[in-house]
C-alpha cells in the first residue's frame, strides 16, 4: 500500500499562525496611518472653507456699516463683537457674531451671502457650517471642524483686535483641549486659526462722527 505523502508546498499550522501574526502587525501599522492621513486631509478642507466664510464675515460686517444711519458710527469691528439693536438707531440691526460657531442661528445672515451650490460642509459631518449641527455650548467642542469666531487683542498694538476663525478635533491636543493643534482662544496662540481680519478697537461705539469702513476706509457720512 502506498503511504500519502503531504505536498513540500504545503504549510503547518505553525507557519499559518506566524503569517497571520505578521500581516496583523502589518495592518496595526498601516491603518492608523491610512486613517490619519485622511483627517488631515479634512482637517485642511477645514481650513479652506473657514478661509472662505471669513470673507464672508468681513463682507457682511462691511456692508452692515455702510448702510447704517449716516448719524451712527458702528464700525466693522463693532458688528462682529456686539449687538446692534433697534434702539441704537442704526437703521440696521444684527447680533454679534464674536465668540460664537458659524452653525450658530445669528450667523445665518452671513450664510445669506453664500449660494446653495456654494455652501461650505463641514468634511467631518457633511452638513452646511451653518446649520445647527456646527453648533455646540462648548468651546471647544468635542465636535470635529467646528469653526468658531474668536477676537482678541493684538499683542503687538492692543489698539487693534485680532479676528481668527478657530476650528475643533476629534482628539485633544497636548494641552488638553479640543482646538486643533496649537490654536486656541488666548491671544498668543489665536494665531494659529484662520485669519479673518484685524481692526481698530475705536472705543466709542455707535457715536457720531462717520463709521470706519473697510475697501477704501470712506465713512457712512460722506
Amino acid at each position: 500500500m502506498k503511504k500519502r505523502r503531504h505536498s513540500q508546498f504545503g504549510f503547518t499550522l505553525l507557519e499559518l499562525l506566524l503569517v497571520l501574526a505578521i500581516f496583523g502587525s502589518f495592518m496595526a501599522l498601516v491603518i492608523p496611518r491610512a486613517m490619519n492621513a485622511r483627517a488631515e486631509t479634512r482637517y485642511s478642507q477645514v481650513r479652506q472653507y473657514g478661509s472662505e466664510i471669513a470673507s464672508y464675515i468681513v463682507t457682511w460686517a462691511d456692508e452692515q456699516a455702510r448702510a447704517q444711519n449716516p448719524k451712527t458710527s458702528f464700525t466693522v469691528k463693532d458688528f462682529l463683537v456686539q449687538d446692534v439693536a433697534p434702539s441704537d438707531e442704526a437703521g440696521v440691526t444684527s447680533k454679534k457674531l464674536a465668540d460664537k460657531y458659524t452653525g450658530n442661528p445669528d450667523f445665518g445672515v452671513v450664510a445669506q451671502q453664500i449660494t446653495p451650490d456654494r455652501m461650505p460642509l463641514n468634511p467631518f459631518n457633511g452638513t452646511s457650517y451653518f446649520s445647527q449641527a456646527n453648533d455646540d455650548s462648548r468651546a471647544p467642542s468635542h465636535k470635529a471642524g467646528l469653526l468658531y469666531l474668536a477676537a482678541q487683542p493684538d499683542p503687538r498694538d492692543e489698539e487693534y483686535l485680532n479676528f481668527y476663525l478657530l476650528y475643533t478635533s476629534d482628539m485633544p491636543n497636548k494641552r488638553g483641549n479640543y482646538w486643533k493643534g496649537e490654536m486656541d482662544t488666548d491671544p498668543a496662540r489665536i494665531r494659529y486659526g484662520v485669519f479673518v481680519a484685524r481692526l481698530y478697537n475705536d472705543k466709542e461705539e455707535g457715536a457720531s462722527g462717520g463709521a470706519y469702513l473697510l475697501k477704501g476706509g470712506s465713512t457712512a457720512g460722506e
